[in-house]
């Protein structure tokens, strides 16, 4: 009996065990839950930003006998693309040292003027290409620049670089300055005291900063620091009054040339005697006070050359019409200044009652002003006055006058008006000429073109145009041109026409 019980319970012993594995065995098979799990984070695939892709950087040049030889202009040519957009591509020549110029958009070409400037030899041309994200990418090319050595005509080339120019993104850098013989940077003020002040601390530093870059580059380049102008003649009566205030003018003309790296000073006094802005100080004095005040400076400078050796240059810009020529002593102020430039523009504008033409080279005789005027008859004035010819530079405008609401009798010359303002060649070209309903006319006695489109009267210079004035300027042996201002001709459609003309 006894041992009936304990085989009793040996086998439910065994009953337990093996219902305990078997439920053990079923468990271990059932798919783990995922409730006590943590979620796995989402893997995302990072969408890379390549840098700019450079594919093709060609040129060509004047030059076609040989791949790598390039002279004269060469066109600079880009292709480029990038995964998002690209921002400019920037053009280089000395291996990177010396700014081109850049593009913001395509297609990439610029134009490389090699003749006269860029030595013969190997140059390395490079080009960065930026992107929107910040990246950038980088080409290079070697080429050989091979031009003509051919005695030049001795014309001066001056253009104004207006320090506000900056300011709307056309910068020194992008001045041609192989176009160029001389830079005047506009403006310098006069201060209370009488000396002379950097115009626009805001902009200056930089600027001259790049003007001093630009000379390095090109040797032959001259730059003045331009004195005065239409907003700042306001305190030139004051500076030359007498001769203590024009002795500290000509000492602060001298330590500013100095100080800055520039290679002289151009006074524009805008006017002496009477004229200009309405907040001007004017003086019936001032006609011998200038005279003086040239003198001054110029005995200042010399004394300069003498103790470093360099020579420093004295110009002036001065109105052209009869009634300017009589409020200075040019048979005499002549002697103490290396040129004088003439602005031979503005003759009419938005402020006439009347429609007229801002610069016509020769007086138009149906003309409804009595008292007009043209750039020969300006230029006859002077040489009359007894300044020598050569000592003449014509100035010619890169910008327009422009009439509205103009009546429409005579393509809208000689018509009154209602209000108007001034437009830069480059506007013009881009909007305006052959554009919009604007029809161009050609004006056979003046000499130079208009647009009217049935309501807005436009009065500029063209390529024609330019090309008429710098024959006149060679026939009569003068001593060049001066152009305000550059930022004006972006494409440098008329400088490039005034110098084919003057360097034939």
């Amino acid at each position: 009996m006894q041992l009936r019980r304990q085989l009793t319970f040996f086998l439910i012993a065994l009953l337990v065990i093996g219902s305990a594995i078997t439920i053990y065995l079923i468990n271990s098979t059932k798919p783990v839950s995922n409730l006590n799990t943590e979620k796995k984070p989402e893997v995302v695939e990072e969408l890379t930003d390549n840098p700019p892709e450079i594919f093709n950087f060609t040129y060509t040049s004047s030059d076609e006998e040989e791949d790598s030889l390039v002279s004269g202009d060469v066109e600079l040519q880009l292709e480029a693309k990038d995964d998002n957009s690209i921002r400019k591509v920037e053009f280089y020549s000395s291996n990177g040292d010396y700014l081109i110029g850049e593009k913001t958009e395509a297609p990439y070409t610029i134009n490389w003027s090699t003749d006269p400037w860029v030595e013969n030899g190997e140059q390395i041309l490079k080009v960065v290409v930026y992107d929107t994200a910040g990246q950038k990418a980088e080409a290079t090319k070697n080429v050989t620049v091979e031009n003509k050595l051919e005695p030049e005509a001795d014309y001066k080339m001056i253009g104004y670089y207006a320090g506000w120019s900056s300011y709307s993104g056309y910068n020194v850098s992008r001045i041609d300055a192989s176009k160029l013989t001389h830079i005047n940077y506009a403006f310098a003020n006069i201060s209370e005291d009488g000396e002379i002040i950097v115009g626009d601390p805001a902009s200056y530093y930089e600027n001259f900063k790049q003007m001093l870059q630009l000379k390095k580059r090109h040797s032959h380049l001259k730059t003045m620091i331009s004195v005065g102008g239409w907003t700042w003649s306001k305190n030139f009566s004051d500076a030359a009054a007498s001769e203590d205030s024009r002795t500290k003018f000509a000492e602060s003309v001298r330590r500013f040339i100095l100080e800055n790296g520039f290679d002289g000073v151009d006074l524009d006094w805008e006017y002496p005697v009477s004229g200009g802005h309405p907040d001007n100080v004017n003086r019936p004095e001032d006609k011998r006070n200038y005279t003086l005040l040239l003198k001054k400076i110029r005995e200042t400078l010399n004394e300069q050359e003498k103790k470093d050796g360099k020579e420093y240059l004295l110009t002036i810009a001065a109105g052209a019409s009869e009634s300017h020529a009589a409020n200075m002593e040019l048979s005499e102020l002549h002697q103490y200044v290396d040129y004088i430039q003439l602005m031979t523009y503005d003759i009419n504008g938005e402020w006439d009652e009347l429609t007229g033409l801002n610069a016509p080279l020769y007086k138009d005789p149906n003309s409804a002003f009595s008292w007009q005027w043209s750039v020969k008859d300006g230029i006859e004035t002077y040489i009359a006055s007894g300044v020598p010819s050569d000592k003449l530079v014509m100035g010619m405008p890169f910008y327009g006058r422009v009439f509205h609401e103009a009546k429409a009798n005579n393509n809208g010359l000689y018509q009154a008006f209602n209000g108007g303002t001034s437009l830069s060649y480059g506007k013009l070209a881009e909007e305006y000429i052959e554009k919009n309903g604007f029809e161009r006319h050609w004006m056979e006695k003046t000499q130079v073109p208009v647009l009217y489109n049935g309501e807005t009267f436009i009065s500029y210079d063209d390529e024609k145009s330019i090309a008429k004035k710098t024959d006149f300027l060679k026939r009569n042996d003068l001593g060049g041109a001066m152009m305000w201002e550059l930022s004006q001709d972006p494409d440098r459609v008329l400088l490039n026409q005034i110098y084919k003309e003057l360097n034939k």
